[in-house]
């Protein structure tokens, strides 16, 4: 019976035998389980599997972070792994370590001693490599983590920049037409409005001078009641 009453997971032993398997890692398994539930929630498919991405990162990094460090506890390391061979005295502190003193479970112990046993069954890669490896796909994980919103940002502003360029460009062609427009309501000739403009791009190199032009045509546009909006919308990811 549970201190609160019956427990399911208590009497069955079902969280004994969870604790047997995965050990300590059972904290960060809970925690991906617990996270992914909010995860699942986000309605917006690309937000969601963004998050459920960096859950997963952060998930097997985890493990990577505990095999690292229980192999350091046990003389490996950037110095030693060159000149480390693999022999029955070091399987067995290896399992005592992860088993007993470290109490990672039996999986995650499991699948250390399978990493381990890689260069023994490829025997024509030594070990170091897969500790490299090892070092190698944490520190790509990490990168996928940490800069993977960074690269999104940069996108996303890159995107927003294109937008706004392509929008002041409609705006820049609406107000010549409405210039345009105004002229040939004041009975100028087609032929001498058409002239004008033509001359008038050469000026367009000169920022002030076209920045002055367009203040003066949007107060004229602003008058007569029509209104150009410069809002970029982005779509949310």
């Amino acid at each position: 019976m549970g201190f609160f009453g019956d427990v399911p997971l208590i009497n069955k032993r079902i969280y004994e035998n969870l604790y047997n398997y995965m050990g300590l890692m059972l904290i960060p398994t809970l925690l991906f389980f617990i996270l992914y539930g909010f995860v699942f929630m986000i309605p917006n498919k690309k937000r969601r599997f963004f998050w459920e991405l960096r859950l997963y990162y952060l998930y097997v990094i985890s493990f990577i972070v505990v095999y690292i460090f229980i192999l350091s506890n046990l003389g490996i390391n950037f110095k030693t792994v060159s000149t480390f061979e693999i022999n029955t005295d070091f399987i067995r502190k290896l399992i005592n370590k992860s088993l007993f003193e470290y109490k990672i479970g039996y999986l995650p112990t499991y699948i250390l001693y399978e990493f381990i046993n890689l260069s023994l069954r490829f025997k024509q890669f030594p070990f170091h490599y897969f500790y490299y490896a090892l070092y190698g796909l944490g520190f790509f994980i990490f990168l996928l983590i940490v800069f993977g919103p960074f690269i999104r940002t940069i996108n996303r502003s890159r995107e927003k920049r294109r937008i706004e360029r392509k929008r002041a460009g409609m705006n820049s062609v609406l107000i010549e037409q409405f210039e345009m427009q105004e002229k040939l309501g004041k009975g100028e000739k087609m032929s001498t409005v058409k002239s004008e403009r033509k001359t008038s791009y050469p000026q367009k190199k000169n920022k002030k001078a076209k920045a002055e032009t367009e203040a003066k045509v949007e107060e004229k546009i602003a008058r007569s009641g029509i209104v150009f909006k410069n809002t970029v919308t982005i779509k949310d990811e």
